[in-house]
């Protein structure tokens, strides 16, 4: 620890897993940290995460599961899944993977992992200010005074902006902004095709077609709601919807058409009435909507709508429960390694303060968390 790095007062903007994870990074490098939350305590959000689990990172995670794999590349070079376990660990918290890479703390309880940040910015002497809405960022010598909606100002050295979606704390500065939308949200569809149908899981491969021209694919499970899908399927294919596209559905994508014609003709053979063709195979109400779709019961028509069963999209759904904001600053004003301002030397933006949003499934608390820790450590020797 230097005596530079001891002397710097570093001001974080916002108490969530971004601002958490910065917080811890630059405290441990010396710094001397404010957090300054709006909310009556901090880390209430991350609490929600995961279903109040926290999906907090996955085994699969690169640039390419971000909407910016360029400017992600740098953080996730730095802290890829093993190094934030590594964090995490350091911290004390213990975590567990499930099949499809997704990491949790082993209590699988989200509070755990509030928890040991809590307790580490407490060892560390990093000073939590709550029920403080910062107003705005005001460039002076040396570095910042820091304006709370209440008067009070707080001078830093250098601030870390971990405000989450939706605000726009940078835009007096001069930073542009994408507009905020949320993401990571079921898919309102049109609802005949699924009528009867709500509350029933599918495993199966979607894709999301524009006109004729495919805009995005995936496999895993849909649920079907009364007012559409949802599912991590249709929460990762919500990232990139837009009124009017074509949600098709592969409900037997290990079987091919021409192979799935020949067992059905098959089952038809077993002497059972037209309409119990789907019996042993699909749930029967996931089977009448197959025959609705195929206007038939013949084994050719219903192979094709298993193949393809589309639904057209009208756009996101239960906007109110999305797990991500897209939008925020330029990322283009900001060190993709550093997350420092290109503009201002000493002010830094994390998560989902810059348009940055990745797949379901830890990707963007991942983000959050790295892209903290990188600007924590940073700021702390800047």
């Amino acid at each position: 620890m230097t005596e530079k790095a001891h002397s710097l007062r570093v001001a974080v903007v916002g108490g969530g897993a971004g601002g958490l994870a910065a917080a811890v990074a630059a405290a441990r490098e010396g710094a001397q940290v404010t957090i300054l939350e709006m909310a009556n305590r901090v880390g209430k959000k991350l609490l929600r995460t995961g279903n109040g689990r926290c999906n907090l990172t996955n085994r699969r995670v690169g640039p390419e599961g971000y909407n910016r794999p360029g400017f992600t590349a740098p953080v996730l070079a730095e802290t890829d899944c093993a190094g934030l376990l590594a964090f995490f660990s350091s911290l004390g918290l213990w975590t567990t993977a499930d099949g499809e890479g997704r990491v949790y703390p082993r209590s699988d309880t989200a509070a755990s992992v509030l928890d040991v940040l809590r307790l580490a910015c407490a060892q560390l002497g990093v000073q939590e200010v709550c029920s403080s809405e910062v107003a705005a960022i005001e460039p002076e010598a040396g570095g910042y005074s820091v304006l709370l909606r209440s008067g009070v100002r707080y001078p830093a050295h250098r601030v870390i902006v971990a405000t989450g979606g939706g605000t726009s704390l940078l835009r007096p500065l001069g930073y542009p902004y994408i507009p905020f939308s949320p993401v990571l949200c079921p898919l309102q569809t049109d609802t005949g095709p699924i009528r009867g149908l709500t509350g029933l899981r599918v495993r199966c491969r979607a894709r999301l077609y524009d006109g004729r021209r495919p805009a995005a694919e995936g496999s895993g499970e849909i649920l079907f709601r009364d007012f559409g899908v949802s599912g991590i399927l249709a929460l990762d294919l919500s990232r990139h919807v837009q009124r009017g596209m074509t949600l098709s559905l592969d409900l037997m994508p290990e079987t091919g058409l021409r192979a799935l014609e020949a067992r059905l003709e098959a089952q038809s053979r077993l002497g059972r009435a037209p309409e119990e063709l789907l019996t042993g195979i699909f749930h029967r109400r996931v089977g009448e909507a197959l025959f609705r779709a195929a206007g038939s019961t013949a084994p050719s028509p219903v192979a094709r709508a298993i193949k393809d069963f589309r639904l057209t999209v009208f756009g996101p759904g239960d906007t109110g429960n999305a797990q991500v904001t897209r939008g925020g600053a330029d990322p283009s004003y900001f060190d993709p390694a550093t997350l420092e301002s290109r503009r201002h030397p000493g002010l830094y933006a994390v998560g989902e303060a810059l348009d940055v949003d990745g797949r379901c499934g830890g990707f963007n608390l991942h983000w959050a968390f790295a892209s903290g820790l990188a600007a924590g450590r940073s700021a702390a020797h800047g």
